[in-house]
């Protein structure tokens, strides 16, 4: 029998936070469960130019995956990056979207794209519904990360963990509340050190993760929030999530960190970012948003409602339970259907 192979569009392990690990972990497990091998993949952020230096890979493939994940939103220019790379490889192999975000993109410009893809795949309904309206038979299933993960929510369980986001300014006002508060932890889901690399287009990055915590412990130096705790993050991924469970309760500030708390059962507070998201995933998992996201026009300051958060969690752990196995479930049969359009 021949190979299977596929190549992978927005291989979002070059960002070098724990998500994006995980995602593209588990997308190789699912497909290699199915036997089905990877020829190569494109780094996410990566041009249409780039495509060249893959063609090899390109060429190998009987099937192109693109790893939508939180990219594909109001026109943005990671957007409009991958409508462009998406329009030259649909014409070589079969293509499939999927664990996608989709948020209020033109539907003109997409519609004819979309229109040839063998398979669409969100993982939230709110943006299955922006596709459907637009004419796209698109499926739904959950965040890739609920597809395999190592379960540590038996983990003792003390004070609380605050993220960073994608947001700058929230960074900076959560490191503020962290400082102020000692039961409250600041960590970023970066990893401690890039382990993917783009060449040189990278170099700025990794200069900054060498040197913006030394400068921080060493000279007092001011630097970006989430750079004066890179020294306590780390590049092992189940690590991070056993710290993670360990913590009485998360305000998660990453959609990723949502995810995970989700996972290990922790409880956790929303705060918003520059899409539906995180918001779409608790709808997802039938949570209210006004007690699981985090809003200035309540009472009470950020670590008051992730307490109240804390306090009602018990009412709410068998919907988190339910909705993580369902997950599992949808997601196996999304890749059965996604490998079914080469038979």
């Amino acid at each position: 029998m021949s190979k299977k192979t596929y190549f992978v569009v927005n291989d979002t392990r070059y960002d070098n936070h724990h998500g994006g690990w995980r995602v593209m972990a588990n997308l190789h497990l699912a497909m290699e469960k199915r036997g089905w091998q990877c020829s190569g993949s494109l780094p996410v952020s990566a041009q249409a130019q780039h495509l060249k230096q893959h063609r090899n890979a390109i060429a190998e493939a009987n099937l192109i995956v693109v790893n939508g994940e939180g990219s594909l939103h109001h026109n943005s220019r990671n957007t409009n990056r991958l409508f462009e790379i998406m329009g030259l490889l649909c014409k070589k192999r079969p293509i499939v979207l999927l664990n996608a975000l989709w948020q209020d993109n033109d539907p003109e410009q997409w519609r004819p794209l979309l229109s040839q893809f063998s398979a669409v795949f969100t993982r939230d309904r709110r943006s299955q519904a922006q596709l459907v309206a637009m004419g796209i038979e698109a499926g739904y299933a959950p965040d890739l990360t609920f597809y395999n993960y190592p379960d540590y929510s038996n983990s003792q369980r003390s004070r609380y963990m605050i993220t960073d986001s994608v947001l700058k300014e929230w960074d900076e006002k959560a490191l503020s509340i962290c400082q102020a508060d000692p039961e409250c932890e600041f960590r970023t889901l970066l990893t401690r050190k890039p382990s993917f690399s783009r060449g040189s287009r990278d170099w700025g990055r990794q200069l900054k993760s060498a040197l913006y915590p030394w400068l921080f412990e060493r000279v007092n130096t001011n630097v970006p929030a989430r750079y004066k705790v890179l020294a306590k993050a780390t590049n092992n991924g189940d690590e991070f999530l056993q710290s993670l469970a360990s913590y009485r309760g998360v305000c998660a500030a990453r959609y990723h960190a949502l995810c995970f708390a989700l996972q290990q059962q922790v409880p956790m507070l929303l705060v918003s970012s520059n899409s539906h998201k995180s918001e779409a995933l608790i709808e997802e998992v039938g949570l209210p948003l006004a007690l699981f996201k985090f809003d200035n026009s309540r009472p009470g300051n950020l670590k008051i409602q992730l307490q109240q958060v804390v306090e009602q969690y018990s009412d709410y752990t068998e919907c988190v339970k339910s909705f993580n196995i369902e997950a599992k479930a949808q997601i196996e049969a999304m890749f059965d259907h996604v490998v079914g359009v080469c038979s």
